[in-house]
């Protein structure tokens, strides 16, 4: 059994020299993702292993994360914006030995990936807001939904 944390990365700047991808996220986002972090490890949800899209947004919020619960990060093209449930699967798959990975990555993704792991339906996820998933099998409808953690709450746990 894997627990299987989704987390959408933090706040990130409008627009970008760099497009998109080089989105990075703002003095705010940073802090709050920072925040985020400390929550996931205060509720005793500290991955393993941080998957994250490679995106500058996302690599930042999954960087915040790996320090806080002192494990590495690993980025993953299939985590991208128009990841999807089979992608993200295969991506977490690739490490059996990781009891709870945090899959970090963008909307609508992530709630199409949620409905389809748990069949809980449609959850918007809020910057940096995530979801907790017991998945029993590692195929869609394979997963239970746990919490469902929202930025304001787990800043709260980490202390802010």
């Amino acid at each position: 059994m894997t627990t299987l944390i989704l987390m959408r990365h933090g706040v990130a700047e409008d627009h970008a020299p760099g497009g998109d991808a080089a989105r990075a996220l703002t003095a705010r986002g940073r802090e709050r993702a920072a925040q985020a972090a400390a929550g996931l490890v205060a509720l005793g949800l500290a991955p393993d292993l941080v998957l994250c899209s490679p995106l500058v947004r996302c690599a930042q919020t999954a960087r915040e994360v790996g320090g806080a619960a002192g494990c590495p990060v690993q980025y993953d093209d299939r985590l991208a914006p128009g990841m999807t449930t089979d992608a993200l699967l295969d991506a977490v798959l690739e490490h059996p030995d990781d009891g709870v990975v945090l899959a970090c990555s963008h909307q609508p993704g992530l709630s199409y990936a949620l409905a389809d792991l748990t069949g809980c339906g449609m959850i918007a996820f809020r910057r940096p807001g995530a979801a907790v998933v017991r998945m029993d099998a590692m195929r869609a409808g394979g997963g239970e939904l746990m919490a469902v953690l929202p930025p304001r709450v787990l800043r709260a746990a980490g202390g802010a």
